[in-house]
C-alpha cells in the first residue's frame, strides 16, 4: 500500500474527493514514482551482494526519469460520505522507452533469463508497444481540515516490481557482457591448458610404450639369438608369419581406440612378450 499526499485541495474537496481530479492523478504518479524509486534501490543493494555488481544511483534516476506514467480510465468504485472518502481505480500505463526493453532484453539473455515480453505473460501484465497496462485501485481523502488530501495505492506492487527489474536490468549489460566475455576466456584458458595438460599426457605414454616394446623386442631378439643356426632356420617361416600377424592384428585393433598409437605399440608388445616365452619353450625342445 502506497501512500502520497498534496496540499492542492481547492479542487478536490467538496462532497467527496474526486477520482478523476487531476490532482488525484498527479498523486497516483507520484506515489507510483516514489515507490518504483524504492524498490530499485533496494534491487541495486542486492545486486552488491548478490552479483558483486554496483550500478551508480545517478545513472539508475536517470534512467527512472525516461519512463512516462499515465493514469487513464478512472472509475469511482465507490465513496464515502462521513469521511469524503473515494475508492477508485485506473487502466494506469507505463511507457518503457525502446532501449531499456533492448538493453534489459540482453542482459537476461546472458544468464538465459525471460525476457521482457516473456515475463510480462508471466507477470499477467498487458504489454504491448513498449507500453504495459495494469488496473490499479487507489484511494482519495482529504484531510479534515481540507489542507491535504491523500492518495493511497491498493495493488501497485505487480506493476511497480515488473517495471523496477526492466530498468535495473537494462543498467546490467555492461556489466553482465563483460562478465560473461571474461568467463568465456577464461573457459577458453581453462580447455586450453586441460588440452596441454592431455597432449603431453599422451607424449608420455607414446614414450613409455615405445619404450617397452623396445625392450620386448631386445628381449626377443636375445632369445632368437641366443639358439644355433639350424634351430633359427626351422623357426624361421614361423617367425615370418608371427612377425606379420603382429603387425596386422595391432594395427586392426587399434584403429577405433582414442590413442591409435599408444594402442599398437603397447599391443605389439604385449604380443611380443608371449612370443618371447613361447620361442624359448619351443628352442629348447629343439635344441640338441
Amino acid at each position: 500500500m502506497l501512500i502520497a499526499a498534496c496540499d492542492k485541495v481547492s479542487e478536490i474537496t467538496g462532497s467527496a474527493a474526486k477520482c478523476d481530479n487531476e490532482t488525484a492523478k498527479e498523486l497516483v504518479v507520484e506515489s507510483f514514482s516514489k515507490s518504483l524509486n524504492e524498490v530499485s534501490s533496494n534491487r541495486i543493494k542486492e545486486l552488491i551482494e548478490i552479483e558483486n555488481v554496483t550500478i551508480d544511483m545517478g545513472k539508475m534516476r536517470s534512467a527512472l526519469k525516461q519512463i512516462t506514467f499515465q493514469v487513464t480510465d478512472v472509475r469511482t468504485n465507490n465513496t464515502d460520505p462521513n469521511s469524503k472518502k473515494s475508492y477508485c481505480a485506473t487502466n494506469f500505463v507505463v511507457k518503457l522507452p525502446e532501449q531499456m526493453i533492448t538493453d534489459a532484453d540482453s542482459a537476461r539473455a546472458v544468464y538465459q533469463e525471460n525476457n521482457v515480453a516473456q515475463s510480462a505473460v508471466l507477470s499477467d501484465l498487458s504489454f504491448e508497444q513498449n507500453q504495459l497496462k495494469k488496473e490499479i485501485e487507489y484511494l482519495v481523502q482529504p484531510t479534515d481540515d481540507g489542507k491535504k488530501v491523500f492518495v493511497t495505492l491498493e495493488n501497485p506492487d505487480a506493476i511497480v516490481y515488473f517495471v523496477s527489474n526492466v530498468a535495473v536490468d537494462s543498467l546490467l549489460k555492461a556489466a553482465r557482457l563483460n562478465a560473461a566475455e571474461v568467463a568465456k576466456q577464461e573457459e577458453v584458458k581453462r580447455v586450453a591448458e586441460q588440452n596441454a595438460a592431455a597432449q603431453e599426457y599422451q607424449q608420455v605414454l607414446l614414450a613409455e610404450a615405445k619404450t617397452n616394446l623396445d625392450n620386448a623386442n631386445e628381449n626377443l631378439n636375445l632369445v632368437w639369438n641366443a639358439t644355433t643356426k639350424e634351430v633359427r632356420e626351422q623357426l624361421l617361416a614361423e617367425q615370418k608369419i608371427w612377425l606379420k600377424k603382429r603387425d596386422l592384428e595391432c594395427k586392426l585393433e587399434s584403429s577405433n581406440t582414442e590413442n591409435p598409437e599408444v594402442y599398437r605399440l603397447n599391443c605389439e608388445t604385449n604380443m611380443t612378450v608371449t612370443r618371447t616365452s613361447e620361442l624359448r619353450q619351443k628352442i629348447y625342445y629343439l635344441e640338441p
